[in-house]
Order: C-alpha cells, then structure tokens, then sequence
C-alpha cells in the first residue's frame, strides 16, 4: 500500500507538466488574413470562418471543396469531371476574384485566375481561415469577393 502511494505521488508531478506543456502549445483563436497580421478573430471586421485541425477531423470532408461548401457566403460549382478546377464563388463575385493562398502563396491560374484546389490533400491541412467580403486594399485586386487562406 506504501509502496503504491510513493509511486502514485512520484508519478503526479509528470502528468501535471504534460498538462501544462499541451495547454502551452495550444494557440488562442486567431485570425491571420484579415489584415495580414496576428489578431482575434472576435476583433476583426471581416465576416470570418476558420476550420482547425480538429474541425477538419470532426467533419471528415473528401476534399478542401467539400471543406468550402460548409462555409456561409461560399459557393463551389465543379466546371467538369473529376480532376477539373472547381469554380469558388464567395458572396457571389466571379471565381477569378476570389483569392486562395496557400501558407501565404497564391495558387491562382495565371490565365483563367481560377485554383487548382483538387490537388490538396485535406490530411496535410492544418488550419483554413475563410474571409468573406473584399480584401482588395490589403491583397489586391483578385480579392474582391474574399481569401481563402490554407495552411
């Protein structure tokens, strides 16, 4: 009874610093695109949705398109057979003046402006932030229905 007593107040300590190193590690809920700078995402003007790692799991979607279609204002209309590039429409505007980036990369068609979003992997996304509404004074002119950014 001794024995398992010291072993069980030896082990405390050990499960206490797990504890604290995984809430350390743990990142408040924040938005990066809005601004293109670390800010909460209840501070932020812009119409926002953010899938994490754990959403991504809890949802199982077959692919980032299935991912989009879950989220308000976004439209995403397959332009052929499998393996063609989805047209996404946010709020309504072209799919060439929605802006998709990928750990901060634009992915877009130099020709058609359309992305090539059926070659992601949904089990390498980590996160997926979604804004809705014009972004075009801080990613230009291809943003103005909104970004979607992928890391």
């Amino acid at each position: 009874m001794r024995k398992s007593a010291c072993a069980a107040l030896l082990c405390a300590p050990t499960f206490l610093l797990a504890a604290e190193r995984d809430e350390a590690l743990k990142l408040p809920d924040i938005l990066i695109s809005a601004n293109r700078q670390v800010e909460s995402r209840t501070a932020t003007s812009a119409a926002n949705t953010v899938f994490t790692r754990a959403d991504i799991d809890r949802l199982q979607p077959s692919s980032i398109t299935d991912l989009l279609t879950r989220v308000p204002g976004v439209q995403v209309a397959p332009t052929g057979g499998r393996g063609s590039l989805p047209g996404i429409f946010i709020r309504g505007t072209k799919a060439a003046q929605s802006l998709v980036l990928v750990d901060g990369v634009r992915i877009a068609n130099a020709t058609s402006g359309d992305s090539g979003l059926q070659f992601l992997d949904v089990d390498q996304i980590e996160r997926v932030e979604v804004l809705r509404g014009s972004r075009s004074a801080v990613y230009g002119s291809d943003a103005i229905g909104g970004v979607i950014q992928i890391f």
